[in-house]
C-alpha cells in the first residue's frame, strides 16, 4: 500500500513537469504552425492561451501560452509565445521554470560543437537577463537565454535569413 501512495504522488508531481515541457524538435514544428494549429496542440497539454496580437504593418503578431499560470510565486511555470506575420518566417520563444529543459537543449548544442556567434548580457527589451548566446544552425539561429531569476530560461528560434534581416533592422 505504501508502494502505491509513493508511486501515485511521484505521478501527480511529475506529470505537469512532463507536459509543460517543450523539445528542441516540437518547438521547430510549433514555429511553422498557424495560431489555431498550435492552441490546439497546447491546449492538449495543459497550456492556456493568453493573447493574441494580430500582426499589422511592420510589427510582428504575438501569440501568447502559459502553463499553469499564477502557479508559482514568481509566476507562471512556461511560456510559448509565436511571433508571426503574413510577409516573414515566424520566430517562437520558449521560457520555463525550472530549466531543465533548456539545458537539455544547451547539451545538445555542445554535443555538436555549436559555437555562440553573439553573446552578451543585455538586449533590447528583455528584462532580467543575466546572459545570452546566439548559436548558428544551417538553417537555424538559436538564441539561448538565462535570467536572474533563479531557475528561469528561454530559448528563441529564427530562421537563419530572417535572424540576418531582424539583426540589421535592430528587432532581435
Amino acid at each position: 500500500m505504501k508502494g502505491l501512495f509513493i508511486c501515485l504522488v511521484s505521478l501527480f508531481i511529475s506529470v505537469p513537469a512532463l507536459t509543460q515541457k517543450l523539445t528542441l524538435r516540437n518547438l521547430l514544428k510549433l514555429r511553422q504552425m498557424e495560431v489555431p494549429e498550435i492552441d490546439r496542440k497546447l491546449t492538449q497539454k495543459g497550456w492556456e492561451f493568453i493573447s493574441d496580437s494580430k500582426p499589422t504593418d511592420g510589427v510582428m503578431g504575438k501569440a501568447v501560452w502559459a502553463y499553469n499560470p499564477n502557479l508559482t510565486r514568481e509566476g507562471t511555470m512556461a511560456w510559448c509565445v509565436l511571433y508571426y506575420s503574413n510577409n516573414s518566417p515566424s520566430r517562437i520563444l520558449y521560457n520555463v521554470s525550472p530549466d531543465k529543459a533548456i539545458q537539455r537543449i544547451q547539451e545538445k548544442f555542445r554535443l555538436c560543437k555549436m559555437r555562440p556567434i553573439s553573446e552578451g548580457n543585455k538586449l533590447e527589451g528583455v528584462e532580467q537577463l543575466e546572459y545570452y548566446a546566439d548559436y548558428p544552425d544551417p538553417r537555424y539561429m538559436f538564441r539561448l537565454l538565462k535570467y536572474k531569476q533563479v531557475g528561469y530560461s528561454g530559448i528563441k528560434i529564427f530562421e537563419k535569413a530572417d535572424y540576418e534581416i531582424a539583426r540589421s533592422n535592430g528587432r532581435l
